[in-house]
């Protein structure tokens, strides 16, 4: 699968969404594809008939990108389900490189198999805070500029280093939620994470509107609960050389008592590309009974698709975006039906 080193950052978060209902009810998925989603008649037939449809959601400003995807699949939903719990598997036959689930107490061991390529190690060899190719905070550019580079073992340590950056990530975000993650510094004015996320989740109203308990359990971790639900981090790392990026997420899964299935996957970090990403996914039984809808849903903040500039780069991703929802629904689609 080919894919833009913007697309590979992103899609390595979206894989599904979906739709679902607050106070555990089961919707109409298809009426709220039509009066909630803006899908015709004819994409939600295409969506019915197990063609994936892709739609670009608004965004509030140039820097955030939005899609949502629909297609019904003749499936069972609780194998989906199985599937993202076994999220370096899943990542793998998707494509997406390599990943790691990180454990519910985060150990230096989970990121054994982490590493940097030469690509990288020149980049954070030439990071100075407000001028890095990698998005990393003040802290961080420090401990990396402190290495001898010089030295034989230098790619050792930086490996070291990077796992634990990445265990102190986990930990802090375990411990404190969005606002222990810190700001990125890799241009002249830093970027709070906590920030572009709450700017992420405030766009996603259907969330609030479907899902009020599971919108206040994103935006409150760790001290709010969500009862019926379980949730851990993982980490991975896609594409190759400058396309290279490293990403910390959070994987939720929540099944209210007669409602729908929702699984959010969240973005803490990400060593290029993209500031912020969600992504919501639900598996909403089929009016007929027959398979369930998987609808996804995804934002994602790049401060690279800001500006006069970047009106040309960010047409192009506007086009890969939504191509690439539709080809990896569809993609996901036929494994469920090859594997049962």
């Amino acid at each position: 699968m080919q894919r833009t080193s913007f697309i590979a950052t992103a899609w390595s978060v979206v894989l599904g969404l979906g739709i679902g209902a607050s106070q555990a009810q089961k919707i109409d998925v298809e009426r709220e594809l039509t009066m909630r989603l803006g899908f015709t008649a004819a994409e939600v037939a295409q969506a019915r008939g197990g063609k994936a449809v892709a739609k670009l959601l608004p965004t509030k400003d140039g820097a955030e990108i939005g899609v949502v995807a629909a297609v019904r699949m003749n499936a069972k939903a609780d194998r989906l389900v199985y599937w993202f719990k076994e999220i370096a598997n899943f990542r793998k036959a998707a494509e997406l490189g390599l990943s790691r689930r990180i454990s519910d107490e985060p150990q230096i061991g989970d990121f054994g198999d982490l590493s940097l390529d030469s690509d990288e190690l020149a980049a954070l060899k030439k990071c100075r805070p407000g001028n890095c190719d990698l998005l990393i905070g003040d802290k961080g550019i420090q401990q990396f500029q402190a290495l001898d580079w010089k030295a034989a073992d230098v790619a050792r340590r930086a490996n070291l280093l990077l796992r634990e950056m990445f265990l102190g990530y986990a930990r802090a975000y375990l411990k404190g939620g969005d606002e222990a993650l810190g700001a990125i510094h890799n241009d002249k004015t830093p970027r709070v994470r906590a920030n572009d996320f709450r700017q992420l989740l405030s766009q996603s109203r259907g969330l609030y509107d479907l899902a009020a308990p599971l919108a206040g359990y994103l935006e409150g971790f760790p001290t709010a609960a969500l009862p019926e639900s379980e949730q851990f981090l993982y980490w991975g790392k896609g594409g190759a050389g400058p396309d290279a990026s490293i990403s910390l997420h959070q994987l939720v899964f929540y099944h209210p008592s007669g409602g729908d299935v929702f699984i959010v996957d969240k973005q803490l970090y990400a060593s290029r590309y993209v500031e912020a990403a969600v992504t919501v996914v639900s598996m909403a039984s089929a009016p007929t009974g027959d398979g369930f809808y998987a609808v996804v849903g995804s934002r994602a903040r790049s401060s690279s698709l800001n500006g006069m500039g970047a009106r040309l780069l960010r047409g192009k991703v506007e086009k890969a975006t939504r191509e690439t929802a539709a080809m990896y629904l569809d993609w996901l689609r036929a494994s469920l039906a090859n594997s049962n």
